[in-house]
């Protein structure tokens, strides 16, 4: 039985573009990762972007009028977070604008005769953060531009019991990591991207072929070999296989095609003979039973002989054909062995021609096969319903025993024989219908008649009438 055909998977391009969001997500990770642990392990680090962050924050309050020394943490911990903001640099005329917790800071003047204790006055203002001896009190002194005006502001820091280190990382990582990716990584995917669909355009050109090579191979056309000028060295070894076994399987199908006609050919001349032989014998059930067999091979060597022609015959002649019409001329040939057999053959048309592009022969010989095959099994005293619709269809139906499902593909095999076709029958007509609809581009399939039996559907492709000129 053949299986279902899996679903395609998405595009090579589409492939890559989601692997490269995968790295870029990764890499993304990884950069988190590392400056966490830089600055948790690096503590000057840590600490110059704290205070930093402080510093700035600080700018922005005063810039907007807002008083820093309200904030929550310089009143939760009087010992641990302090600042002020002064607007000159020499001594004498600094002025202290804003403050909080003063004590963490050096005085803002040295005391008179001081040579030991250090204050702002021997402080340098330019080298920025300083980190008392023995001790986690680090203080930073910067220098900040508010409105026309700079001052100087100057935190401290003992400890960080209020996590302060938690925004100075946010910000380093948002400034470092998801800024540069956010802007970076989809210039640098669609880069990639756009870079990959131009390389791998060769390999959309081979693709495209082989779909159109799949389809002649489908429609009995010649297969012609994939083009292997102007590919890269990985698609043109793959092409150059490709090739090789085009080249093998069309020699193969020839010498099949080849062997089933001679071989049916060559059947012919004995089965004349049996015929003539068996002529001259006295009639009776013998005789009548190996009449039976005789034309039983002789149906089957026609098969096979059709199957050898088949293909050649759609890839030489093609035109417009009257489906309907067929199915008429058919209908009306098999009237007579339908009542020798005690069967009717109920033809239902549509008014204007229902034109498909074929082969008259062949589309003829499909469809007598499944009217034949469906007077076979149906019941006598029952009708065998042919419908063709306007959409370039036929459907035939009979009351018989049905297909079952398991069945339902196995049918269409060369050779394949059940319950339902013992008897009579080489098993090819079926075969024989399938191929020929396949040449014509179209497909064909077993259903359930309601109310038993089955019905065999031909879907072909219909064409627009030509109007004479």
């Amino acid at each position: 039985m053949l299986n279902a055909a899996s679903p395609p998977g998405p595009t090579l391009t589409r492939i890559l573009a989601l692997r490269l969001v995968a790295i870029s997500l990764l890499v993304t990770t990884a950069l988190l990762i590392f400056f966490v642990a830089k600055y948790g392990l690096d503590t000057p680090d840590l600490r110059r972007a704290t205070l930093e962050e402080e510093v700035f924050d600080i700018g922005d309050a005063m810039r907007s009028g807002e008083n820093p020394a309200d904030w929550v943490w310089y009143r939760r911990y009087p010992a641990s977070y302090g600042y002020r903001v002064f607007d000159h640099r020499t001594a004498q005329d600094r002025h202290v604008l804003s403050s909080a917790n003063e004590s963490l800071l050096p005085p803002l003047e040295a005391p008179a005769g001081a040579g030991e204790t250090r204050g702002l006055a021997q402080f340098d203002l330019e080298q920025g953060l300083e980190n008392r001896p023995d001790s986690d009190h680090w203080l930073l002194t910067e220098r900040v531009q508010v409105g026309p005006r700079h001052y100087w502001i100057q935190v401290a820091m003992i400890g960080d019991p209020n996590w302060q280190w938690r925004e100075a990382i946010a910000n380093e990582i948002i400034d470092h990591v998801l800024v540069p990716v956010l802007f970076l990584v989809p210039a640098l995917t669609l880069a990639m991207v756009v870079a990959t669909r131009q390389a791998l355009r060769p390999l959309g050109r081979i693709a495209a072929l082989a779909s159109s090579l799949g389809a002649a191979v489908a429609q009995g056309r010649p297969m012609r070999p994939l083009p292997e000028a102007g590919l890269p060295l990985e698609f043109h070894r793959v092409v150059s296989a490709m090739n090789a076994m085009l080249a093998k399987l069309e020699r193969s199908l020839a010498l099949q095609k080849q062997f089933t006609s001679d071989a049916a050919h060559e059947l012919r001349t004995p089965l004349a003979v049996l015929r003539l032989e068996l002529a001259e014998l006295p009639q009776g059930p013998e005789a009548m039973r190996l009449r039976d067999e005789i034309d039983g091979l002789g149906q089957m060597v026609n098969q096979l002989l059709r199957f050898a022609q088949a293909e050649e015959l759609v890839a030489a002649e093609l035109h417009p054909v009257d489906l309907a019409e067929v199915a008429r001329k058919v209908c009306e040939d098999l009237a007579a062995s339908a009542v020798s057999r005690r069967r009717l053959i109920e033809l239902d048309v549509p008014g204007p021609p229902v034109l498909v592009e074929g082969q008259l022969e062949l589309l003829d010989v499909a469809l007598r096969n499944l009217v034949d095959n469906a007077l076979r099994y149906a019941p006598p005293d029952t009708a065998v319903e042919v419908v063709v619709t306007g959409e370039g269809g036929v459907q035939v139906c009979d009351r018989g025993p049905g297909v079952p499902d398991a069945q339902k593909l196995l049918v269409f095999d060369r050779f394949w024989r059940a319950e339902r076709r013992r008897g009579s029958g080489a098993g090819i007509g079926l075969a024989l219908v399938r191929r020929i609809v396949e040449l014509h581009g179209g497909t064909v399939r077993i259903t359930d008649r309601p109310g038993g039996g089955a019905c065999f559907s031909v879907s072909l492709t219909r064409v627009a009438a030509r109007i004479p000129a």
